[in-house]
């Protein structure tokens, strides 16, 4: 009977843990959940948990989406503990009350810390240079008695790949004194300068670290850098990288980039830049290490680290590993299991009365252990629109005064979308960019943030060398906005306009005439006169070395101006003329973010009659542009099919000498029948 009790009572246990608890449908917007199980065995009113990097990765940077829920859903309020709170208290600048020197035998230094200190490692100051020392240091409480806490610490300035400056003398844990005697052995080098000494606590009182090992990939090593792809999962608390090398002695520079993709715009983000060294050579006093680079927190990029090995080969067998400060949650004790909830992008931090008195809780030694349960998904899970509280759509506009559009489509649920115009794009609308309207398939406007000028975009221009009435140290080029299929080619406002030449040395004065237009008859408008060149690097050795290639492409500042077509003119003097390759126009493209359903919309280009937007949207610009929204692909530029020609169109659009004579015209007419109306008043 006991048997069958015990089967029956794990079946019914195993069968509540496959069931979803009541709190899961009261937490549908939490995405993971765990079990929290505590130490029936502790005897404390507090419990403590720690939070995993793996756990921290998929909650918000500052834990607001974590909640502690009891077994009837109430949440159990706790505090967050880091350790890295406290390590402002953790260094301490000594003063030095007496120094001595033998000649040729040893000196001496002796640091009042001010108070009895527990310190793990004392950093010198030494400003002298070229130096290898063995040093004894010494502690004591009271100045009289002393003992021994590190008998020959070795310190170094030496210029290997990058001058690396040793001095920090690392002492037996629980190290605590007031008082620091440092002796340098003199007999074999000449004496040293130590102006200043800081005690310093490595670690935060209280405080543990977590390391786990990182997966690498690479190296790819080209122009003396080797690059490897660090596998760090997105959002992975990381405060610093420690890196292992089979190298008995090595001093690289090292960077982190972490590269990421925001809304069609690829960035670099530097986290670090540093060096590491490691000397492990057979006389202690030039050897030491430094291997630990702090790391800014990622947010949720792929990270690259690059070394910089300069003219010496990549680091064999390098190895990787993270680490950080643990954080943990301190809550009250409860008599039953719990559940942690995360993963939600949407709620804001908890307000709990515990808050206040956080620095007291985390000063307390005894907790009760807290251990995490598996991770599983929340059945009842479903993500919350974003800026739920923000209309769809805003009022009807009359898309007939549009000559462009382009369209695009959205899928799935309400979410923000966004999308970067295309130079063409900036062809049609104003310059500031006041007639741009995105409409749904009921011509209902749909409110959008504008972000100008977000990114780079490159428009080939179509070259032609110019024959006929140019001087023989002229060369002249017609260069022009391509047209695209169905629409006519249309200025574009030109930030930067690139040139590359098939020759690789050249240096000569060159300009860029605007071209009027073809019915007007002013002279050419000069947007750019100067010299374009293109030199050559100088080898190690000095002397000249290959010329630059692709990175070196001359760039002419046009400052945004709107050009369809414009001359290129290059003084040759009594040189070769030069061969055009290819010419850019570098164009600044704005974003567009808006709030939509999945459907059809559409995008409307060029009214230059219509007044600019004015949407509610706007007063949230920075938190829709701060938002990772998804981005869409729209359609090529295409007419319009239901523009219609106004009169102000067909004044804007017809010659300027058009427009004269019929002014004329009606003039005359007008004044005619004013005559004949006074003719015919007037008596016999």
């Amino acid at each position: 009977m006991r048997s069958k009790l015990g089967v029956v009572l794990a079946l019914a246990h195993q069968l509540h843990l496959t069931q979803p608890s009541p709190p899961d449908a009261e937490r549908w917007a939490w995405r993971y959940r765990r079990e929290v199980t505590l130490d029936a065995e502790a005897d404390a009113t507090l419990a403590a948990l720690d939070l995993p990097p793996d756990v921290a990765a998929r909650c918000r940077r500052g834990l607001e989406d974590v909640r502690l829920v009891g077994p009837e859903g109430e949440e159990v309020p706790y505090v967050v503990d880091r350790g890295v709170r406290r390590e402002a208290a953790s260094s301490f600048a000594g003063r030095l009350v007496d120094s001595r020197r033998e000649a040729r035998r040893e000196s001496v230094w002796v640091v009042d810390l001010g108070a009895p200190r527990s310190f793990d490692r004392l950093d010198l100051e030494v400003p002298d240079q070229e130096f290898a020392k063995g040093l004894r240091v010494e502690v004591s409480g009271d100045r009289r008695s002393w003992r021994t806490a590190v008998e020959d610490a070795g310190v170094f300035d030496r210029a290997w790949t990058t001058r690396i400056h040793h001095t920090t003398v690392t002492v037996p844990d629980g190290t605590s004194a007031r008082y620091v005697r440092i002796t340098a052995d003199d007999r074999r080098s000449r004496p040293l300068d130590v102006t200043g000494v800081t005690a310093v606590a490595a670690r935060p009182v209280g405080s543990q670290r977590w390391r786990r090992p990182i997966e690498s990939s690479g190296p790819d090593t080209t122009g003396g850098v080797s690059r490897y792809r660090l596998g760090v999962p997105p959002g992975y608390p990381l405060e610093s990288l420690a890196l292992q090398a089979d190298d008995a002695v090595f001093s690289r520079r090292a960077v982190v980039r972490e590269v990421r993709d925001v809304n069609g715009r690829r960035t670099e983000v530097v986290l670090a830049d540093g060096h590491v060294y490691r000397v492990r050579i057979e006389d202690p006093r030039l050897s030491g290490a430094r291997l630990d680079l702090p790391v800014r927190r990622p947010d949720g990029g792929d990270l690259v680290l690059e070394i910089h090995d300069g003219d010496s080969p990549p680091l064999r067998g390098l190895e990787v590993s993270a680490s950080g400060v643990v954080t943990r949650l301190i809550f009250t004790a409860p008599a039953a299991p719990l559940l942690l909830y995360y993963g939600n992008e949407a709620t804001r931090a908890p307000r709990y009365d515990v808050a206040r008195v956080e620095d007291r809780l985390a000063l307390d030694s005894r907790f009760a252990r807290a251990e995490l349960g598996e991770e599983s998904i929340n059945r009842h899970f479903r993500t919350l629109p974003p800026l739920t509280f923000v209309p769809l759509l805003g009022s009807p506009v009359e898309v007939s005064g549009w000559r462009s559009l382009r369209r695009l489509s959205t899928t799935g649920r309400e979410d923000l979308y966004t999308f970067t115009l295309a130079p063409v794009d900036l062809g049609w609308l104003r310059p500031d960019l006041g007639d741009l309207r995105i409409v749904d398939a009921s011509d209902r406007q749909v409110p959008y943030v504008l972000e100008p000028a977000v990114s780079e975009a490159r428009v080939v221009l179509t070259a032609e060398t110019a024959e006929g009435k140019v001087p023989s140290s002229l060369t002249r080029h017609r260069l022009a906005v391509p047209g695209e299929a169905g629409v006519a080619p249309r200025p574009l406002p030109v930030a930067t306009l690139e040139l590359r030449f098939a020759e690789s040395f050249f240096s000569r004065p060159a300009r860029i005439l605007a071209a009027p237009a073809p019915q007007a008859r002013a002279r050419e408008r000069i947007l750019f006169s100067g010299t374009i060149a293109r030199t050559v690097r100088a080898g190690p050795d000095g002397s000249p070395g290959a010329a630059r290639t692709e990175e070196d492409v001359p760039a002419i500042p046009l400052a945004g101006a709107r050009i369809g077509e414009v001359a290129l003119e290059i003084e040759d003097g009594d040189n070769a003329p030069l061969s055009l390759v290819e010419a850019r126009a570098v164009v600044r493209v704005p974003r567009v973010a808006f709030r939509a359903g999945g459907g059809s919309y559409r995008l409307l280009l060029g009214n230059p009659a219509a007044e600019p937007p004015r949407y509610d949207i706007a007063s949230l610009r920075q938190e829709v542009l701060a938002y990772s929204a998804v981005p869409v692909q729209a359609s090529p530029a295409e007419p319009n099919p239901a523009f219609r020609r106004g009169p102000a169109h067909l004044v804007r659009q017809a010659p300027p000498a058009l427009v004269l004579w019929v002014t004329l015209a009606a003039a005359v007419v007008a004044l005619l029948l004013l005559t004949a109306r006074i003719v015919r008043s007037s008596p016999e």
